[in-house]
């Protein structure tokens, strides 16, 4: 992967689309902890996005929260930094941190060399009402912004594809 000329690696466990996703143990901005379940109790689509810091990505976070404000339906959209930093109040993005590595790692988005060793790599997972893996976007290159046409399609069929209702 690359991001400003400087190249870097991801570490080797990698979650794919089709597998059920994972929990995972973050803490909100007020520092407490809390977890994430893969299927939430109001069985909403739910976005895990992750990005190695705010600053440098804040346009592009700024304008998803936007792009996800407008949404027709209740999309549960979790922004996840490895660390506890400063953000701003977003419209529906909930900003939470990965301090002890467990997205990090159940993901396959921690960082492991160059400047920004240890942190998140630039992700987006959709996480169907099923508590399934229905997208993954995580471009090569950081620079390079998310796909929303795709992502579109992709929440739609996330959003159509579990009925709760037996076997679809």
């Amino acid at each position: 992967m690359i991001y400003k000329n400087e190249k870097f690696d991801l570490i080797d466990e990698f979650i794919d689309i089709g597998y059920m996703a994972e929990d995972i143990e973050v803490k909100d901005i007020n520092s407490k902890d809390i977890l994430i379940k893969k299927s939430n109790k109001k069985r909403t689509i739910q976005i895990f996005l992750s990005f190695p810091n705010f600053e440098d990505f804040k346009d592009e976070i700024n304008f998803f929260d936007e792009f996800i404000n407008s949404a027709k339906v209740d999309i549960s959209t979790y922004l996840i930094f490895d660390k506890k930093i400063k953000t701003p109040k977003f419209k529906k993005l909930i900003t939470i941190f990965d301090t002890n590595d467990d997205f990090a790692s159940l993901y396959g988005t921690k960082i492991i060399n160059g400047k920004y060793e240890n942190c998140l790599t630039k992700a987006l997972f959709i996480i169907g009402k099923d508590g399934a893996i229905y997208h993954i976007d995580m471009p090569n290159d950081l620079e390079n912004s998310f796909n929303l046409e795709i992502l579109r399609i992709e929440l739609n069929r996330a959003y159509q594809s579990y009925t709760g209702v037996g076997c679809h």
